[in-house]
Protein backbone atom coordinates (compact mmCIF):
# COMPACT_ATOMS: atom_id res chain seq x y z
CA UNK A 1 0.00 0.00 0.00
CA UNK A 2 1.57 3.43 -1.01
CA UNK A 3 1.55 5.86 1.38
CA UNK A 4 -0.16 9.41 1.08
CA UNK A 5 2.89 11.93 0.16
CA UNK A 6 1.05 15.33 1.27
CA UNK A 7 1.16 14.28 4.85
CA UNK A 8 5.47 14.13 4.21
CA UNK A 9 5.70 17.60 2.41
CA UNK A 10 8.93 19.25 4.52
CA UNK A 11 10.25 22.62 4.07
CA UNK A 12 14.49 21.06 3.62
CA UNK A 13 14.86 20.28 0.01
CA UNK A 14 16.24 16.80 -0.60
CA UNK A 15 19.17 16.98 -3.18
CA UNK A 16 20.81 13.89 -2.96
CA UNK A 17 19.60 10.35 -3.55
CA UNK A 18 20.84 7.30 -2.80
CA UNK A 19 19.96 4.14 -4.31
CA UNK A 20 20.31 0.09 -3.46
CA UNK A 21 20.58 -1.32 -6.66
CA UNK A 22 19.71 -4.89 -6.82
CA UNK A 23 15.29 -5.16 -6.60
CA UNK A 24 15.42 -1.00 -6.39
CA UNK A 25 16.74 -0.43 -9.97
CA UNK A 26 17.75 -3.72 -11.43
CA UNK A 27 16.23 -7.04 -11.38
CA UNK A 28 19.13 -8.82 -10.99
CA UNK A 29 17.50 -12.46 -8.70
CA UNK A 30 17.80 -14.87 -12.00
CA UNK A 31 21.43 -14.35 -12.82
CA UNK A 32 22.66 -13.82 -8.88
CA UNK A 33 20.10 -17.20 -8.30
CA UNK A 34 22.00 -19.12 -11.77
CA UNK A 35 25.13 -18.13 -10.51
CA UNK A 36 25.23 -19.64 -6.66
CA UNK A 37 23.25 -22.66 -7.50
CA UNK A 38 26.12 -23.47 -9.97
CA UNK A 39 28.24 -22.95 -6.81
CA UNK A 40 26.25 -25.37 -4.85
CA UNK A 41 25.94 -27.96 -7.00
CA UNK A 42 29.33 -27.88 -7.97
CA UNK A 43 29.76 -28.28 -4.39
CA UNK A 44 27.50 -31.15 -4.02
CA UNK A 45 24.94 -29.30 -1.95
CA UNK A 46 21.14 -29.07 -3.25
CA UNK A 47 20.16 -25.92 -5.67
CA UNK A 48 17.00 -23.69 -4.84
CA UNK A 49 14.59 -22.19 -7.22
CA UNK A 50 15.65 -19.08 -8.18
CA UNK A 51 12.57 -16.77 -7.04
CA UNK A 52 14.24 -18.33 -3.31
CA UNK A 53 17.03 -16.26 -4.10
CA UNK A 54 14.40 -12.93 -3.34
CA UNK A 55 15.10 -13.83 0.09
CA UNK A 56 18.33 -15.21 0.25
CA UNK A 57 19.82 -11.64 -1.57
CA UNK A 58 20.32 -8.24 0.49
CA UNK A 59 22.90 -8.53 2.97
CA UNK A 60 25.47 -9.50 0.74
CA UNK A 61 26.82 -12.65 -0.67
CA UNK A 62 28.96 -14.44 2.20
CA UNK A 63 25.66 -14.27 3.99
CA UNK A 64 23.30 -15.52 0.61
CA UNK A 65 25.25 -18.77 1.19
CA UNK A 66 24.82 -18.58 4.72
CA UNK A 67 20.72 -19.23 3.93
CA UNK A 68 21.22 -20.98 0.80
CA UNK A 69 23.38 -23.83 2.10
CA UNK A 70 21.95 -26.74 4.06
CA UNK A 71 23.61 -26.43 7.24
CA UNK A 72 22.30 -23.11 8.74
CA UNK A 73 25.91 -22.77 10.62
CA UNK A 74 28.13 -23.25 8.08
CA UNK A 75 32.21 -23.71 8.52
CA UNK A 76 34.05 -20.38 7.20
CA UNK A 77 35.86 -22.45 4.74
CA UNK A 78 32.73 -23.63 3.68
CA UNK A 79 31.73 -19.74 3.11
CA UNK A 80 35.19 -19.11 1.31
CA UNK A 81 34.95 -21.67 -1.02
CA UNK A 82 31.43 -20.49 -2.27
CA UNK A 83 32.29 -16.95 -2.40
CA UNK A 84 35.35 -18.08 -4.81
CA UNK A 85 33.55 -19.92 -6.98
CA UNK A 86 30.54 -17.62 -7.26
CA UNK A 87 32.92 -14.73 -8.69
CA UNK A 88 33.50 -16.83 -11.51
CA UNK A 89 30.35 -18.10 -11.69
CA UNK A 90 28.33 -14.71 -11.67
CA UNK A 91 30.93 -12.97 -13.89
CA UNK A 92 29.81 -15.56 -16.18
CA UNK A 93 26.24 -14.71 -16.46
CA UNK A 94 25.66 -11.66 -14.96
CA UNK A 95 24.05 -9.60 -17.56
CA UNK A 96 22.02 -12.54 -19.01
CA UNK A 97 18.70 -12.21 -17.33
CA UNK A 98 18.84 -9.28 -15.30
CA UNK A 99 17.41 -5.88 -16.15
CA UNK A 100 16.16 -2.49 -15.15
CA UNK A 101 12.35 -2.64 -13.40
CA UNK A 102 9.70 -1.23 -15.48
CA UNK A 103 9.93 2.72 -15.57
CA UNK A 104 13.05 2.73 -13.59
CA UNK A 105 15.22 4.62 -17.08
CA UNK A 106 12.49 7.35 -17.20
CA UNK A 107 12.18 8.14 -13.50
CA UNK A 108 16.19 8.42 -14.09
CA UNK A 109 15.42 10.87 -16.82
CA UNK A 110 13.78 13.38 -15.12
CA UNK A 111 15.74 13.25 -11.72
CA UNK A 112 18.58 14.38 -13.80
CA UNK A 113 16.78 17.03 -15.54
CA UNK A 114 15.56 18.00 -12.35
CA UNK A 115 19.32 18.76 -11.06
CA UNK A 116 19.10 16.25 -8.43
CA UNK A 117 22.26 13.97 -7.28
CA UNK A 118 22.73 10.17 -7.62
CA UNK A 119 24.56 7.74 -6.08
CA UNK A 120 24.21 3.94 -5.51
CA UNK A 121 25.01 1.71 -2.54
CA UNK A 122 24.97 -1.75 -2.70
CA UNK A 123 25.81 -5.02 -0.90
CA UNK A 124 26.54 -6.60 -4.12
CA UNK A 125 30.53 -6.60 -3.97
CA UNK A 126 32.08 -3.84 -5.14
CA UNK A 127 33.56 -4.43 -8.34
CA UNK A 128 29.97 -6.24 -9.81
CA UNK A 129 27.97 -3.02 -8.59
CA UNK A 130 30.02 -0.85 -10.68
CA UNK A 131 30.27 -3.38 -13.24
CA UNK A 132 26.42 -3.66 -13.42
CA UNK A 133 25.72 0.63 -13.33
CA UNK A 134 28.03 0.93 -15.87
CA UNK A 135 26.40 -1.71 -18.16
CA UNK A 136 23.12 -0.77 -17.71
CA UNK A 137 23.16 3.27 -15.92
CA UNK A 138 25.86 4.54 -17.44
CA UNK A 139 23.52 7.49 -18.96
CA UNK A 140 22.63 8.17 -15.36
CA UNK A 141 25.66 9.40 -13.92
CA UNK A 142 25.48 7.75 -10.75
CA UNK A 143 28.39 9.35 -8.19
CA UNK A 144 29.70 7.76 -5.94
CA UNK A 145 28.86 3.84 -7.15
CA UNK A 146 29.67 1.90 -4.08
CA UNK A 147 29.15 -1.86 -3.80
CA UNK A 148 30.31 -3.99 -0.92
CA UNK A 149 34.37 -3.35 -0.17
CA UNK A 150 36.59 -4.97 1.85
CA UNK A 151 37.45 -2.03 4.55
CA UNK A 152 34.12 -0.77 4.51
CA UNK A 153 31.11 -2.14 6.64
CA UNK A 154 28.35 -3.37 4.39
CA UNK A 155 24.75 -1.94 5.18
CA UNK A 156 23.36 -1.51 7.52
CA UNK A 157 26.15 0.17 9.14
CA UNK A 158 26.14 4.00 8.18
CA UNK A 159 29.47 4.31 7.31
CA UNK A 160 29.29 4.65 2.89
CA UNK A 161 26.23 6.75 3.76
CA UNK A 162 28.32 8.95 5.27
CA UNK A 163 31.15 8.80 2.81
CA UNK A 164 28.34 9.65 0.09
CA UNK A 165 27.31 12.88 1.88
CA UNK A 166 30.44 13.74 2.57
CA UNK A 167 31.49 13.23 -1.60
CA UNK A 168 28.55 15.60 -2.09
CA UNK A 169 28.60 18.20 0.78
CA UNK A 170 25.26 17.39 1.46
CA UNK A 171 23.33 16.93 5.39
CA UNK A 172 21.17 14.40 6.44
CA UNK A 173 18.50 16.58 5.94
CA UNK A 174 19.24 16.78 2.42
CA UNK A 175 19.95 13.36 1.88
CA UNK A 176 17.18 9.84 0.90
CA UNK A 177 17.93 6.48 1.08
CA UNK A 178 15.70 4.42 -1.43
CA UNK A 179 15.56 0.88 -1.39
CA UNK A 180 13.64 -2.29 -1.56
CA UNK A 181 14.58 -4.16 1.60
CA UNK A 182 14.69 -4.32 5.52
CA UNK A 183 18.41 -3.63 5.31
CA UNK A 184 17.77 -0.33 3.21
CA UNK A 185 15.43 0.95 6.01
CA UNK A 186 18.33 0.26 8.41
CA UNK A 187 20.66 1.83 6.58
CA UNK A 188 18.47 5.16 6.27
CA UNK A 189 17.92 5.52 10.11
CA UNK A 190 21.49 3.95 11.47
CA UNK A 191 22.58 7.23 9.17
CA UNK A 192 19.81 9.98 10.12
CA UNK A 193 18.07 10.34 6.77
CA UNK A 194 14.56 9.88 5.34
CA UNK A 195 14.14 6.02 3.81
CA UNK A 196 11.66 5.22 1.31
CA UNK A 197 10.87 1.63 0.24
CA UNK A 198 9.83 0.15 -2.70
CA UNK A 199 6.97 -2.17 -3.01
CA UNK A 200 8.26 -3.94 -6.62
CA UNK A 201 11.05 -5.42 -5.13
CA UNK A 202 12.45 -8.99 -3.24
CA UNK A 203 11.16 -8.25 0.39
CA UNK A 204 7.10 -7.68 1.08
CA UNK A 205 5.87 -4.55 1.53
CA UNK A 206 4.99 -5.33 4.94
CA UNK A 207 8.76 -6.01 5.99
CA UNK A 208 9.28 -2.94 5.01
CA UNK A 209 6.45 -1.20 7.27
CA UNK A 210 7.35 -3.16 10.15
CA UNK A 211 10.90 -1.95 10.13
CA UNK A 212 9.47 1.49 10.12
CA UNK A 213 9.87 2.84 6.95
CA UNK A 214 9.22 6.46 6.16
CA UNK A 215 7.65 6.17 2.75
CA UNK A 216 6.38 3.18 0.45
CA UNK A 217 6.16 3.52 -2.95
CA UNK A 218 4.08 1.44 -5.54
CA UNK A 219 5.33 2.92 -8.78
CA UNK A 220 8.23 4.80 -9.64
CA UNK A 221 6.63 7.75 -10.50
CA UNK A 222 5.48 8.42 -7.07
CA UNK A 223 9.28 9.21 -5.81
CA UNK A 224 8.65 12.20 -8.62
CA UNK A 225 4.92 12.99 -6.70
CA UNK A 226 6.86 13.18 -3.30
CA UNK A 227 9.79 15.14 -4.62
CA UNK A 228 7.67 17.48 -6.06
CA UNK A 229 5.60 18.19 -2.93
CA UNK A 230 9.12 19.59 -0.80
CA UNK A 231 8.48 22.65 0.12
Amino acid sequence: MSTDTEQYKITMHHSLLIFDLDGTLLDTVDDIGTAANQVLQELGYPSHPLSAYQEFVGSGVAVLFQRALPDKNPEQSVIDECLVRFEHAYDACWDKASTPYPKIPELLNQLLELNYRLAILSNKPDPFTKKCVTHYFAPYRFHPVFGQRPTVARKPDPQAVREIMKYHNTSAEQTLFIGDSEIDVQTAQNAGIFSIGVAWGYRHSEVLLAQGVDLLIEQPSELLSFLSNQT
